[in-house]
This record gives C-alpha cells, sequence and structure tokens, in this order.
C-alpha cells in the first residue's frame, strides 16, 4: 500500500503529506465537492477519512463552482466557520475565485483542492499561503486517464491514514463515473495502481467479461435492448430481437424457479456462445472492425457489496450516483456510498427516473436532430435538463445518432435557475483528442476571448480535452459558440494537415 504513494512524484507526495497534517489538526472541517459520479464518491472518501480522524464534517455537492456559485460556498463558511476547506472534483479552474472569495475568511486556516481537471490562469496567480492544491496536471499526469478526483481524494485518505484502504473501491468507482477506464480497455497510471491495491486486499475483482451495462442485475433480454456501447443494430430497442438472440443459441432466458437470469449467472460455455453472436453481429453492421473490442473488457466487480445490486459493479454504481446527482439530489449518492440503505433505495427510484430522463432526451434527438457547423455539432433541447445534456451527447455519439467525426456540444437554452448564464457541455471522441483536438482549450479560450472583448465576465469555461463544460450569458450564446466554432474547426483543421 505504501508503494502506491511512493511511486507519486515528490512534490506531490509532499502536498499529500502536508495536507494530511491539515486533516488531522482540523476540528471543523468543510468538503465541497461536485455532483457526478466522480464528485460524489470523492467526497464520500473525504467525509470517511474526516469521520475516522473523529471530526464531524459538514459537507455540500454543488453543481458548479464559478463566479456566482462560489458567493453561496463563502456564505456556507460564514455559517459554519470551518477551520479547514476541501474541494473535490473542482476548484483548480476556480482557484482564482477560492482566493478571493473563499481564502480571505478569518475562520479559515487551511483549503486543501483535490482535483484532476486542466488548470486555467496564471502559475503565478496560483499560490496562496493557506492553500495546497493537489491535482496530477501539476506534475505531469494526466487527469483524464490517470486518475480521477475521486482517485486523489483517495491518496490523501491513504496519506492520512492506511486504514482506508478499503476506500479504494469508491475510488475506482469515480474512475469508473469518469470513463477513465474507456468501456472496459483498463485502466491506467494511478488508477491501475489504485485498482492493484484494492485487489490485492479483496475489494475489487478485475475479470475479462462483458462490459455492458446491467450485467448483475437486468434480465438478459433487457441488457441488450439498452446496449448503446456499442450500438447493436437490429438488436438495440428491438426487445423481440433479444429474446430471440438467446433462445437462437440455446441460452435459457429464466432460472428453474422461472425468475429471470442476469448476465452474471451465465455459464462461462454460455457467455462465449453470446459474445460470438454480439461480434458477429457488430462486425456485419460497422466497416471498421474495432468497434467490437468495446464489447468484452476488464470488468471491476466490487466484493463488499451486494451481489445482483446496482452496487455490484463499479459501472453500474457509478450510474446510481450519476443518477442521484442529475437529479439534484447529489446528497442522496453521498449517503449510498456511506452505507445507507435508506438512501439505497431512494437512489434506485432516482436511477429509474435517470434513465426514463435519457431514454426521451435521445428519442428527442433522433426526431429533431441537430445542427452541423465546421467544427462540432450541436444540440439544443429546451427539455433536456443542463444536469443531463453531457451525459446525452456523450450516448448519443456512442450510439452513432450524431457522427464522431467533430464533437458535439450540447446546450441548455434555459438559464440555470435564477442566474442569466446558460449551461453548454461538449465532448470529444478519444480519436480526435489523440490527434489535437482539446474542448477545455476551446472552451476557456473562447470565454477568454468574449470576456475581453466586451470588458465583462460574459462566460467562463473548463474541463477536460475530452469532456468540457461553459457557462455564458444567454445575451453572448451566439457570439461564443461562433467563437468556439471557428477554435474547434482550427483544431480540426490542424489535425488533417498534420
Amino acid at each position: 500500500m505504501e508503494e502506491l504513494i511512493a511511486a507519486l512524484p515528490e512534490e506531490m507526495r509532499q502536498k499529500l503529506d502536508a495536507s494530511s497534517k491539515w486533516v488531522r489538526s482540523s476540528k471543523t472541517p468543510l468538503a465541497i465537492s461536485h455532483i457526478d459520479a466522480d464528485g460524489i464518491s470523492a467526497l464520500a472518501i473525504v467525509v470517511k477519512m474526516l469521520e475516522r480522524q473523529r471530526k464531524q464534517p459538514v459537507w455540500r455537492n454543488i453543481h458548479q463552482l464559478n463566479s456566482e456559485t462560489v458567493i453561496d460556498v463563502r456564505e456556507l463558511v460564514r455559517e459554519t466557520h470551518p477551520d479547514l476547506v476541501i474541494f473535490t472534483d473542482l476548484g483548480t479552474g476556480q482557484i482564482e475565485l477560492i482566493i478571493k472569495h473563499i481564502a480571505p475568511e478569518e475562520c479559515i486556516k487551511h483549503i486543501i483542492v483535490l482535483d484532476h481537471h486542466l488548470p486555467s490562469g496564471q502559475e503565478e496567480t496560483r499560490h496562496h499561503g493557506k492553500i495546497i492544491e493537489i491535482n496530477p496536471a501539476l506534475h505531469g499526469l494526466s487527469g483524464s486517464q490517470d486518475v480521477s478526483g475521486a482517485g486523489v481524494a483517495f491518496l490523501l485518505a491513504m496519506s492520512t491514514s492506511v486504514t482506508n484502504v478499503d476506500l479504494s473501491e469508491l475510488a475506482v468507482v469515480g474512475a469508473s463515473g469518469d470513463l477513465q477506464d474507456y468501456y472496459g480497455k483498463g485502466m491506467t497510471g494511478i488508477n491501475e495502481d489504485i485498482v492493484r491495491v484494492a485487489k490485492d486486499n479483496g475489494i475489487v475483482r478485475v475479470d475479462r467479461d462483458l462490459t455492458f451495462f446491467g450485467v448483475n442485475t437486468r434480465p438478459l433480454p433487457v441488457l441488450l435492448e439498452y446496449a448503446t456501447e456499442p450500438y447493436l443494430p437490429g438488436i438495440t430497442g428491438n426487445r423481440e430481437a433479444c429474446y430471440r438472440f438467446f433462445l437462437d443459441r440455446k441460452i435459457e432466458l429464466k432460472e428453474q424457479n422461472d425468475e429471470w437470469r442476469t448476465w452474471s449467472d451465465l455459464k462461462e460455455s454460455e457467455k462465449r456462445v453470446a459474445i460470438q453472436g454480439l461480434i458477429e453481429i457488430v462486425l456485419d453492421s460497422y466497416e471498421d472492425p474495432r468497434v467490437s473490442k468495446g464489447i468484452i473488457g476488464d470488468v471491476l466487480t466490487l466484493l463488499k457489496r451486494p451481489t445482483k445490486s446496482e452496487m455490484r459493479s463499479a459501472k453500474e454504481f457509478s450510474t446510481l450516483l450519476n443518477a442521484c446527482g442529475r437529479n439534484r439530489q447529489a446528497e442522496v449518492g453521498v449517503k449510498i456510498c456511506l452505507g445507507s440503505e435508506e438512501a439505497y433505495a431512494h437512489g434506485r427510484n432516482l436511477l429509474q427516473q435517470h434513465r426514463a430522463n435519457l431514454a426521451q432526451a435521445l428519442r428527442r434527438l433522433e426526431t429533431d436532430g441537430y445542427k452541423e457547423r465546421k467544427g462540432m455539432y450541436v444540440i439544443q433541447d429546451p427539455l433536456t435538463p443542463d444536469t443531463i445534456i453531457g451525459i446525452v451527447i456523450g450516448m448519443a455519439q456512442g450510439a452513432r445518432i450524431i457522427p464522431e467525426d467533430r464533437p458535439v456540444i450540447g446546450i441548455c437554452p434555459n438559464p440555470v435557475e435564477d442566474s442569466p448564464m446558460l449551461k453548454i457541455s461538449g465532448r470529444a471522441q478519444k480519436s480526435l483528442v489523440n490527434r489535437g483536438v482539446n474542448l477545455k482549450d476551446a472552451f476557456a479560450g473562447s470565454a477568454e476571448v468574449l470576456n475581453q472583448k466586451h470588458g465583462q465576465m460574459l462566460a467562463e469555461g473548463g474541463g477536460h480535452p475530452m469532456a468540457a463544460g461553459a457557462f455564458v450569458h444567454h445575451e453572448y450564446l451566439d457570439e461564443f459558440l461562433d467563437i468556439v466554432d471557428e477554435s474547434l474547426a482550427a483544431m480540426l483543421s490542424e489535425k488533417q494537415e498534420a
């Protein structure tokens, strides 16, 4: 276990060591995190770490940290008077806001930022005596592939006490929710080391198996009916064809007690027959045979969680947490991570609603289509909430509803709550990122251009090269999109010329 920390860059180890001392000395900690699966997992890790240090932390999930919500965080600080504030899965792109609005509060002795998103702003503006910022991107590592926000939180937990090794489970869930295993292709970097620690301690099992969502919970026909990664032509969305698929291969759909079988119930021989059939369908349907590689991969089973539950698979657990966050009840997800059965029951209901919201959004997209621009595809659906627009556009490309040759941008036309700002999400396929497309740079750079042109804060952007987000004043949306489009078109042009 010590090898996990020892393998980190020296400066990162030093920051973790100093931060762990701040954790131990704190009396009134406050923890703030994002609402997605990675942010929820990260927050649960931090809360459990603090509780084991006999602290009673106040904690909150927030949708975003920006120039408006940072004021809400400051008000929470003034209400709760923390001596330590820990930000997880956010903060790096908003470090200047933290320095300006949070650090001056007299009650605060220390601030720890645990993040994995790309930095923004000038290097000389990132330093403050109260703040330690721990981010792989500041040490030559990738926050998109090497470690997630939950992984960074786990590193701090392990630096504080090796008894927190069981929290590796939640770090794996966070990385899965952040798609850092690239649909079963395997973890890399620090993530791989965390998985190894979890395996060695009997917390996680890694198998080469079907990567589809629902292997532990969905009846066999339903498993294929909702398969979108990859999309199965003639099978996905066609339950009758899903029945025939298994019956034609003499795979029983029910147990002798008339209960539906799940994928995890199948014998290895049955799995081999089914996987071969799925590969044949994909090879017959797609020109690129590499699509079939997504069918099997590393499947992470959480051995301490109940079998046939949404918590047994890291992938399904992360979707359960996303369902809580995207339905504006991220605190339910945190409580699930911490072991609340009542929260789990509530979370399963939210998961059903989440699936219905996603399905409805995809159906609207199939009907209403998208707009094609030089550097991107644009979706603008007034019925899709800002909390799921990023997931929808990612699924749409995965299901081939939208082509993959350009990034896709999703816009929520309705302002966020009482704010004049609109939420924008972007997704780019890994193949585009590998060839130079960077959504974070496009969003952040376009925001800077717009703000400088008009001399006021009209847009903010951040995230990763493959997945990024922005907030923009609704009156300047079209102008912002034009700037983003030009930026992405230039990146695509450079990619083609390379």
